[in-house]
């Protein structure tokens, strides 16, 4: 099993951000799907830190990096109008397992989730990320593509971002959906 698409949540893009590292996610050669209501939590307040150098990314790597469009942020964004401060609260991930599940059923063999939030561990969440998935950390991503020799520091890039979000960002985690625990061993190689 390969796998063929990397989606992310907000907190790895901001990471990835500030620390000048976005194109960490294009290494693999694989389609980065991020989803329609994760951008808009990556750009919504353009002066915290990462979101223009998102949205300066996302405009140089339009051919390699998809918006995927998502039945969750539709939802938002009709209730953003009623509600102008209107928190996103887990709407990212949703977003994200919404996209993962939806490029699934039409055939990729796995897909890649990039997470830093604790939201995502947790049981009410993992119960909605489809079979064949790979969780990581952006910490553990950014060793695992340093294993590869693709990058060639990985707290070169994490030394980065801490100083600019906290050692939040030095956090490590890894987990499988069923179907994709092979994947996981071997990206922990």
């Amino acid at each position: 099993m390969k796998i063929a698409l990397i989606v992310t949540d907000a907190n790895p893009l901001i990471t990835l951000a500030v620390a000048g590292a976005l194109d960490t996610l294009t290494l693999l050669g694989v389609r980065v799907v991020i989803p329609d209501m994760v951008r808009f939590e990556v750009v919504r307040h353009a002066a915290k830190p990462g979101a223009q150098e998102f949205l300066d990314w996302l405009d140089i790597n339009r051919d390699a990096v998809e918006i995927g469009d998502t039945e969750e942020y539709a939802e938002f964004s009709a209730l953003l109008a009623l509600n102008p401060a209107l928190r996103t609260r887990n709407r990212g991930e949703m977003a994200a397992a919404e996209i993962l599940a939806r490029e699934l059923a039409a055939g990729i063999d796995a897909g890649l989730l990039l997470f830093e939030d604790s939201d995502v561990r947790k049981t009410n969440f993992l119960v909605r990320i489809p079979d064949n998935v790979l969780i990581l950390s952006t910490s553990t991503f950014l060793h695992g593509l340093q294993r590869r020799h693709l990058i060639p520091d990985a707290e070169q890039i994490l030394d980065r971002a801490t100083a600019v979000r906290g050692p939040a960002v030095r956090a490590g985690g890894a987990l499988a959906s069923s179907g994709a625990e092979d994947m996981l061993d071997a990206w922990l190689d």
